[in-house]
């Protein structure tokens, strides 16, 4: 960490050493030349006064000539004195101001400032490195959940966006490589409170790096990483990274899961989305003919999960040549005139896929295909947030925004390990149940997209501990979260999701089930029914309310009284027994 002030010291160390000499030189000079006393006696003036002085005046205050009126020979000094004072405080001050407009000097303080504010961090936080379109969808998800966030971006400009971003708390930030292990290290990497980090650059042997050096610092932390190819994505995975995030893969499994389960992936978009945004309208693609504009690697991955399913065929629209592709289901163009479109089969085509790495050129193949046939459904791929205007003035069926996939994958890994296997549950169901479920969330959080949370009663849970050790009698039930602790039993709107009992994933467990120690729930509902629970794992008294239904005494001498109350009704019962 460089030092600030000895840095500008090294950097004011000519303007400094000449106003050390103009000073020396003006008092040893007063010093020097005699004067005359009140008395009319000869006198030297000593050093503290001749500093005193020149202090004052060469600072342009002023206070008179002490301790006697000064001698002509005196006053000539002192004239000489403050030109020399102006010259060099000019000098002194114009360096000053200089350094402060260095970019180099101001890039310094703010990397100290960056330092302590990581150093200073007492609640846990993320490391992101990359502040793209996804990045600052998930820095705002984060600061709407009061969730804290370092930032780190190689573009300056990016980073400057942190600094002008209206988010709850001042999020460190600093523009460098995070590929550089020592940068990461500073940014947070090695914080204790530090729970996860995300590579989420736009390279990807930037964010391999960051895998690597997560797995050499912190093998035990959260790390996501978002890649483009399958090899990068094994190498991340050998790294020990827990999410690999491969945005064309997500796609093409989402968009396979909506052909043959629109249910599950209905409930599966909806788990996956940020809380608090409305539900997404389900999207069901429909079976017969589908064209393909861009067979880049969005285009193969929804061309794979195509070609998966019965009653389907494609025709490949792309300006580069495919081998492997059969020439009767692939045609050389861009894609965006009427006759390419025409001669893949567009006109009888139930379905449009455009997949260019240019918005311009999607939407431009939209605009051709709609004029040929009204009633495709398309698919689009959206590269720029920016462009949503024009996507939704354009109104696909759907709207695939790279940015938002990775994201959805990533904020699913960061929320909680249960959820995410809950998700990957989902695709083992069958139809009804996932439709059911659907349409309970829908119907319990007002078509709004659910928070998410899970409760783990062991050791680190005061009131689990109290409740299964202390007085394990009632047993605690599933049903005892039904209701609120805070606001005096009234009904919760939240859905336990699953629950893990010795290693073992049991979904949709009943009301009536009782918990054990070491049990883990994932419950979904409102953030009224989150808080109810939080205060039921902090408070020991709540989770009594919650399981008697009495409110416990506060005081700790209500609650010996309500102890020996309870130990004298149980000697009396045991008494009453005995004597029968």
């Amino acid at each position: 960490m460089p030092n600030i002030f000895f840095l500008m010291l090294r950097r004011l160390r000519t303007p400094i050493i000449t106003l050390i000499l103009i000073y020396a030189i003006s008092v040893m000079g007063l010093v020097m030349i005699p004067g005359v006393d009140d008395q009319g006696q000869p006198y030297r003036m000593d050093f503290f006064h001749a500093f005193y002085f020149i202090s004052y005046t060469a600072t342009t205050i002023g206070f008179g000539e002490i301790p006697f009126p000064f001698t002509n020979a005196q006053r000539m000094w002192v004239v000489i004195c403050i030109y020399l004072a102006v010259v060099g405080w000019t000098y002194t001050l114009g360096s000053i101001f200089a350094l402060s407009r260095d970019q180099a000097f101001a890039r310094a303080i703010q990397y100290t400032r960056f330092i302590n504010k990581v150093k200073n961090f007492t609640e846990p936080f993320y490391l992101i490195c990359g502040y793209g379109q996804t990045g600052r969808l998930l820095c705002k998800v984060l600061d709407e959940q009061n969730i804290r966030f370092v930032v780190i971006d190689l573009r300056e400009e990016r980073i400057n966006e942190v600094a002008l971003a209206n988010y709850h708390f001042d999020a460190p930030y600093h523009a460098g490589d995070a590929a550089n292990p020592e940068l990461l290290k500073v940014a947070g990497l090695s914080h204790p409170m530090c729970v996860g980090v995300l590579g989420i650059t736009g390279d990807e042997n930037t964010n391999l790096s960051i895998a690597i050096s997560a797995y050499v610092l912190r093998p035990k932390m959260l790390s996501i990483c978002r890649s483009k190819n399958q090899e990068v994505s094994d190498n991340m995975a050998s790294f020990g990274t827990n999410k690999v995030i491969n945005m064309f893969e997500a796609v093409g499994a989402q968009f396979h899961l909506a052909l043959h389960a629109p249910a599950a992936s209905q409930l599966k978009t909806i788990l996956s989305d940020f809380p608090g945004n409305p539900i997404p309208t389900p999207i069901v693609p429909p079976k017969g003919h589908w064209v393909i504009v861009g067979y880049g690697r969005f285009g193969r991955a929804v061309h794979a999960a195509l070609s998966l399913e019965a009653g389907i065929s494609v025709h490949i629209i792309d300006p580069e040549p495919q081998a492997e592709l059969d020439p009767a289901q692939f045609h050389l163009a861009l894609g965006v005139d009427a006759a390419s479109l025409q001669a893949a089969g567009i006109e009888r085509a139930v379905g449009l896929l455009v997949s260019h790495d240019h918005d311009a050129n999607n939407l431009s193949a939209i605009a051709t295909a709609r004029m040929l046939n009204p009633n495709l459904f398309i698919v689009a791929r959206q590269n720029l947030a920016s462009n949503h205007l024009l996507f939704e003035a354009f109104k696909p069926d759907f709207t695939s925004i790279r940015s938002e996939v990775v994201a959805h994958e990533a904020l699913r890994a960061m929320a909680s390990p249960m959820l995410s296997r809950f998700v990957k549950h989902i695709e083992a169901q069958d139809e009804a149940w996932a439709a059911a479920l659907t349409k309970n969330i829908e119907v319990l959080c007002q078509h709004c997209v659910p928070e998410n949370w899970s409760i783990k009663l062991d050791a680190n849970n005061i009131a689990a501990v109290h409740a299964f050790l202390a007085r394990p009698t009632p047993h605690l039930q599933l049903a005892h979260f039904a209701h609120s602790v805070l606001e005096h039993g009234a009904p919760l709107h939240c859905i336990a999701l699953m629950r893990c009992h010795a290693g073992e994933d049991i979904l949709l467990p009943s009301d009536d089930t009782e918990l054990n120690f070491g049990d883990e729930i994932l419950f979904i509902g409102d953030d009224a029914a989150w808080q109810s629970h939080d205060a039921m794992c902090s408070e020991v008294s709540l989770l009594e309310y919650a399981r008697t239904g009495v409110e416990q005494p506060q005081s700790w001498l209500f609650r010996k009284i309500a102890t020996w109350r309870e130990n004298r009704a149980l000697e009396l019962n045991t008494n009453a027994e005995n004597l029968d």
